[in-house]
């Protein structure tokens, strides 16, 4: 499972509007670094570095979706 297809079975329809990213370089830009971060409803779930945006962000919603499920088997969703 993914964590949009994790998002689409709890909110539906408003599943893209829930989950925010910021995600920002660091470094000269022959050898960035970037660090994202995916918030659900503007809580921070996952944190990802990657020599990449994608990879940043893949890592990320890899993160996200193990704390979204932990949420979720503890009752403490957002």
């Amino acid at each position: 499972m993914t964590l949009n297809n994790l998002l689409q079975q709890i909110y539906g329809p408003q599943a893209t509007a829930v989950l925010t990213w910021e995600c920002d370089p660091r470094g000269p830009s022959h050898n960035e670094v970037w660090t994202c971060v995916a918030k659900i409803k503007g809580i921070e779930y996952g944190r990802g570095e990657g020599r990449s945006k994608d990879a940043g962000k893949e890592l990320a919603a890899k993160i996200a979706l193990v704390n979204l499920q932990d949420a979720l088997a503890r009752g403490r969703l957002n």
